[in-house]
């Protein structure tokens, strides 16, 4: 996993350790340490964009990779329990 103020450059998991939890585990990891996590992923992985919406990651923007053409997603997490508003 590569991650730069935040922003997650990519999930890197093994052929032989896909479809086993590893990718959740891992981003469960990077949560614990951030409070706000983004990352770009291409809208025709439609795989990926369901695996980080059911992680509470939300589409912010769409624009186009500048190296590929390809329509990708600007997709951010917020931690729900560092928010300062909280409602007693």
């Amino acid at each position: 996993m590569r991650i730069s103020a935040g922003y997650i450059a990519g999930i890197f998991v093994s052929s032989d350790m896909q479809s086993k939890g590893m990718r959740k585990q891992l981003l469960e990891k990077v949560k614990a340490l951030y409070s706000e996590l983004s990352l770009a992923v291409y809208q025709k992985n439609i795989k990926a964009v369901k695996f980080y919406q059911r992680e509470e990651f939300v589409i912010k923007q769409e624009q186009i990779d500048e190296n590929t053409g390809e329509i990708e997603y600007l997709m951010v997490w917020h931690n729900k329990l560092s928010e300062k508003n909280v409602i007693l």
